[in-house]
């Protein structure tokens, strides 16, 4: 019950993303302009045939790139871009960057996982049918996402997205059910 694929940007209606980041852009690799890019990605296979991307960098306007190369890499997939052909330009142009691609070029997840544009904004119910609040954010952690919960009354808690407590996630009905999530709602729980 993991969710993955970073939404960069988000229209007004807050469902689907204007852009999706697939990648990370994390150093050069080689002498040829090469860049080691951590996929954002359930599907490895996601990078094939992928022809244009958009560097989004803070601080930096976006870059519209032309992918030339890509190839499975050490730790994740090496990229080669059009006009990039030396590892000073992969540092000073396009490292520390999401590689984002329009939402409408984004496959649908595997059964059981869920973007996090789809999560957040999700009202959250418990087994009693009592609306506790709504998902404003989902942390990554090692073991499971947790989704960040602004409660109807105010306060917040976070909830470990696993299957002890949530029961089920309806993304068309913008709707996450949980059970047993009393004791955390209580003060210092």
């Amino acid at each position: 019950m993991r969710a993955g694929s970073r939404q960069r940007s988000r229209p007004a209606d807050g469902r689907a993303p204007g852009r999706v980041a697939v990648g990370f852009t994390r150093r050069a690799k080689g002498v040829r302009g090469e860049v080691l890019v951590e996929p954002l990605t359930w599907d490895p296979d996601r990078f094939d045939g992928l022809r244009s991307v958009r560097l989004e960098r803070d601080g930096h306007p976006d870059v519209d790139l032309q992918v030339e190369v890509c190839r499975p890499g050490p730790g994740g997939v090496l990229v080669k871009f059009a006009g990039i052909d030396s590892p000073e330009e992969v540092r000073e142009g396009i490292t520390g960057g999401y590689l984002t691609v329009p939402g409408d070029q984004v496959a649908p997840p595997p059964e059981g996982r869920y973007f996090v544009f789809d999560v957040i904004g999700c009202r959250v119910r418990d087994d009693r049918g009592r609306s506790l609040g709504e998902v404003t954010e989902v942390l990554e952690m090692p073991a499971s996402d947790v989704f960040a919960v602004r409660l109807d009354d105010g306060g917040e808690v976070l909830l470990p997205a696993v299957r002890d407590f949530v029961t089920r996630i309806d993304v068309d009905r913008r709707r996450i059910d949980v059970r047993g999530v009393e004791e955390l709602l209580q003060p210092g729980g």
